[in-house]
């Protein structure tokens, strides 16, 4: 080997060294600096931490601002039940109302869990460094599983016992003649429709008694002139015309 050649190896490997050394510079620094940024502690409180691990970012409003520090489990005294404890830490501008809601949520179906904040109401109380918010726990994993697959079943049987009773002879016939009289009223239906609609194209023309009253001017003014003649002259409907004799 000459000695150029092993020079360009030393050269490359001090080089390569060099931008490994470089890159773990700048990940640790990367790594105090976000960790120094995170100085907003608080605590939330949950019946279930569903699999959130500590490390876990935490999102207000859809914006990573903190993340998980650490996870305990205590016995709460006045319910007299285990409960669990996420300690985090959020950057000083993420400061959360009283009323804000807390929720542990997964990045699909199967992946990363987070912790995920929504903002309270503006106006209330913020809360100091170190409070306690309580959380809103989510269903797990196997109880979703649990309810999906007791549905299924349910589904499963409502469709065997429609299957069964639609089966039936019996039914099978008198869905036959339901079907058989649907048909008839139907068909019922469309022929008074249509004389309907020929009674009153009839009387739009003017066609028939009903038509020509609505339509004839000579036929109002009569029936008006009579109706005013009665109400002058109610004396006439109780005296009779004397009938004729032949002679």
């Amino acid at each position: 080997m000459s000695v150029a050649t092993r020079e360009i190896k030393v050269g490359l490997f001090v080089f390569i060294a060099f931008v490994l050394l470089a890159v773990m510079i700048f990940s640790i620094s990367d790594f105090y600096t976000s960790q120094a940024q995170y100085t907003y502690p608080l605590r939330i409180r949950f019946n279930f931490a569903n699999g959130i691990d500590t490390g876990a970012p935490v999102r207000v409003a859809g914006v990573q601002v903190g993340e998980v520090r650490a996870i305990g489990v205590y016995r709460d005294e006045s319910t007299q039940r285990a409960q669990v404890e996420l300690g985090i830490r959020l950057s000083k501008d993420a400061v959360l109302e009283e009323d804000a809601v807390a929720s542990i949520n997964t990045l699909g179906l199967l992946g990363e869990k987070y912790l995920e904040i929504n903002p309270g109401t503006p106006g209330k109380r913020t809360l100091e460094a170190g409070e306690i918010l309580v959380g809103k726990d989510s269903v797990s994993t196997e109880k979703l599983m649990e309810s999906t697959y007791q549905t299924v079943e349910e589904l499963q049987e409502a469709v065997g016992s429609l299957n069964q009773v639609l089966g039936d002879p019996k039914t099978q016939e008198a869905l036959k003649e339901t079907l058989a009289n649907s048909k008839e009223a139907t068909a019922q239906l469309t022929l008074f429709l249509t004389q309907a609609n020929e009674v009153m194209g009839k009387i739009n023309r003017g066609e028939g008694t009903v038509g020509q009253l609505l339509t004839k001017d000579d036929l109002y003014k009569n029936l008006k002139a009579l109706t005013e003649d009665l109400k002058a002259n109610p004396w006439k409907l109780f005296i009779r015309p004397k009938e004729k004799r032949n002679r």
